[in-house]
């Protein structure tokens, strides 16, 4: 049987193989810490960690100061590639993509993602 962290990572490898516009992704706590991730070799995935977490908290900020209510999806693009933020309860999802990607597909991937990722946090 699998560990819940075993889940969580073979959930991420999958997103970032079945999609090659998928660069990687983490799982990211509300507190800015690592639960699980799937990056490549040369990102830091403590500080993805906190500007996700950075980004989240903004975002909310400012949501609420507009009266949008909670943030659900954050997505950023720039000259190198893009992200997609996606809140959660306690945790956020973080995808990074190319430059060039197909947001559409992109976004149905981490949809499916969410919701098996739900399954496993519970």
């Amino acid at each position: 049987m699998s560990s819940r962290s075993e889940k969580l990572r073979e959930l991420l490898e999958g997103l970032s193989r079945g999609n090659p516009d998928i660069l990687g992704s983490a799982i990211v706590s509300d507190e800015g810490l690592i639960v699980a991730s799937f990056l490549p070799g040369d990102l830091d995935e403590h500080r993805i960690s906190a500007i996700t977490a950075a980004l989240r908290a903004v975002a909310n900020r400012a949501a609420q100061q507009i009266a949008l209510g909670n943030v659900e999806r954050i997505m950023m693009f720039a000259e190198r590639g893009g992200a997609v933020i996606c809140s959660g309860k306690l945790s956020s999802l973080i995808v990074l993509t190319r430059p060039d990607a197909k947001i559409g597909l992109v976004l149905m991937d981490v949809i499916e993602a969410v919701d098996k990722l739900r399954d496993v946090l519970g």
